[in-house]
């Protein structure tokens, strides 16, 4: 079968948002090593230590959100759906659980929006932008409303999303 550009766009999109969130978690890993062995040695402190490591986590859980919801693979209690599994409310059930995390998305992507533009602030130690690190609270928005309305679409359909190719399958294609 022959992949169409929306399916490669997809692939590379869920590929990069994994490799972003694993690079955050690289990243906080060195630093707080780090950090531990010049405090524990009395070498040395890093001043601009909470500023970067306060930035890297919210830029990881966030991307990292959108990662796990583009993939179906976020938290959920199955309890109803279960429950409801050949049933007649089963449409139902997904076409409302779609909308509502349609509805969180698009608050995140508005409000996460409205929070960066009014940000004038700058951090303490390196004097940038907070904006920065604000940032991900649209970008992470955004990508989740796309996802959600994917959702919703299927729902719609009734049709379950296929999971997101994992690393090995992908190279297999």
């Amino acid at each position: 079968m022959k992949d169409t550009l929306l399916i490669r766009l997809d692939r590379a999109i869920g590929a990069t948002l994994r490799l972003f969130t694993i690079a955050c978690l690289v990243s906080l890993t060195v630093l707080l090593a780090i950090n531990i062995i010049g405090r524990a040695t009395g070498w040395f402190g890093i001043a601009w230590f909470d500023e970067v490591v306060t930035t890297l986590f919210a830029w990881m859980v966030f991307i990292g959100a959108s990662a796990l919801w583009r993939e179906c693979d976020h938290f959920t209690i199955t309890l109803l759906p279960d429950y409801l599994a050949g049933k007649s409310g089963q449409r139902l059930h997904r076409l409302i659980v779609a909308l509502v995390g349609l509805l969180f998305a698009g608050v995140l992507l508005v409000y996460g929006a409205r929070f960066v533009a009014r940000t004038a602030a700058t951090t303490p130690v390196l004097e940038l932008p907070q904006a920065w690190a604000y940032a991900c609270l649209p970008i992470a928005g955004l990508l989740m409303t796309l996802y959600a309305l994917r959702d919703v679409w299927l729902a719609i359909r009734a049709t379950s999303p296929k999971p997101a190719p994992t690393v090995t399958e992908t190279r297999l294609q």
